[in-house]
């Protein structure tokens, strides 16, 4: 019954959603901008796209691929809001490979109709139409056949979700750490060249059709080095610390390039927060790395939970120390945090991730005109305190699996 439930179930609930596009406008400006790069591809081919397009390439053939689908300027134009199907379907595809890395414990459908219904889950993709959705699934894939042993798809999925957007590189030392994890010394062909060769081969196809345009490489590599500056802001709309420290300013047009202590500019200060406080949070895996090359043991292939916190604090202390961050940032966070209430059934971060992330996208566009943004739960400061207590909460319970993942350690000697 639930194979076929685990069928209807998603088609209904997708063809519902999708009926319900036209009505959601989605922000004005975000949606105008992709609306502008829609044309522009279909006018000048995919790979003039850097010609107008300030993306990495991935989500460009999704607009291609919207472009193709729609066929004229006209339907371009007035349907954009059916690009955001393309993002919903990863929203959809995600939610698949939690179910899978749960082993099953709930039919797909039940957490699937849990996370889309959820409006703090899908507010940015339904609500907002932006596309962190399609980053967060790729992140967690990565992540996923890396805790399988597969390091080739690994790989290719790190790299095409780099291409999606920068932002990837923040999951890179989980990855990393599975990766080493993954290494035999009698199969190294198979667990580091075959990897190292298909990433790269990935990466080329990638970007290939974009050179083959006016606009190169320099293009794309603008898009990187430009990305950790377009917005020198301390905070773009982001529930972090710097909401606590900086009163006096409105942070979205405070300047991190100011010296705030120590001779440290805010932005300085903020990586030395972010890295410090990370390196604790990738301690445990560091450690059980150590102790299955001592011991032999495999310690992060038999404790998911472990890698599920982790990787969801790197992106929570990302977003929470970094400037420069926006709203949407810890998104990939969510997904990891997902996967952790369904397989322990520990709901509360899930909870108030999603109660935090909702009401700072709602504060950050005014979707539903409420008459209450001056109240308690949409003050930033309110709002950064949450996104602290979960972080907190998920670094206690990543301590407690590391101590429970050191006892089979300690007796083997």
């Amino acid at each position: 019954m639930n194979r076929y439930l685990n069928i209807f179930v998603p088609l209904v609930l997708f063809l519902f959603l999708t009926a319900m596009l036209p009505a959601l406008r989605g922000m004005d400006f975000d949606v105008g901008v992709f609306r502008e790069w829609a044309l522009y591809i279909h006018q000048n081919g995919l790979r003039n796209a850097y010609g107008k397009v300030v993306y990495m390439p991935v989500y460009q053939y999704c607009i291609w691929l919207y472009v193709k689908v729609m066929g004229t300027d006209q339907a371009i134009a007035e349907r954009i809001y059916y690009l955001r199907c393309i993002t919903l379907v990863f929203d959809f595809i995600g939610i698949w490979y939690v179910y899978k890395w749960v082993n099953k414990r709930f039919a797909y459908f039940i957490i699937l109709a849990i996370c889309i219904l959820n409006i703090g889950y899908t507010y940015d993709t339904l609500i907002w139409g932006q596309v962190d959705s399609i980053l967060s699934a790729l992140v967690f894939i990565t992540i996923y056949y890396a805790y399988k042993g597969n390091n080739l798809l690994s790989s290719i999925f790190l790299v095409v979700a780099f291409s999606f957007k920068v932002q990837a590189i923040v999951i890179v030392p989980v990855w990393g750490l599975m990766f080493l994890n993954n290494i035999k010394k009698g199969e190294l062909l198979k667990t580091l060249v075959y990897p190292v060769l298909g990433a790269v081969a990935v990466q080329i196809l990638i970007v290939v059709p974009f050179l083959l345009g006016n606009y190169g490489l320099k293009e794309i590599l603008a898009v990187i080095t430009n990305s950790f500056q377009v917005y020198p802001s301390i905070s773009v709309k982001a529930s972090n610390i710097w909401h606590w420290i900086v009163r006096d300013k409105f942070l979205l047009y405070a300047n991190d390039a100011e010296i705030w202590i120590f001779g440290l500019t805010y932005k300085q200060a903020g990586l030395i927060l972010f890295f410090t406080s990370s390196f604790f949070a990738l301690l445990p895996m560091m450690a059980l790395l150590y102790k299955g090359w001592k011991t032999g043991g495999n310690f992060l292939r038999t404790n998911r939970e472990l890698v599920w916190l982790t990787s969801a604090l790197v992106y929570l202390l990302f977003y929470f120390f970094n400037t420069e961050i926006h709203e949407r940032y810890c998104q990939p966070a969510f997904i990891f945090i997902t996967a952790y209430a369904f397989y322990t059934d520990r709901f509360l971060a899930y909870v108030l991730f999603s109660i935090m992330y909702f009401l700072t996208l709602e504060i950050s566009i005014e979707h539903f005109h409420l008459p209450n943004y001056g109240t308690l739960i949409f003050d930033f400061r309110f709002l950064s305190s949450l996104t602290a207590i979960i972080i907190v909460y998920l670094g206690v319970r990543l301590y407690k699996y590391y101590k429970i993942a050191l006892a089979p350690a300690a007796a083997t000697g």
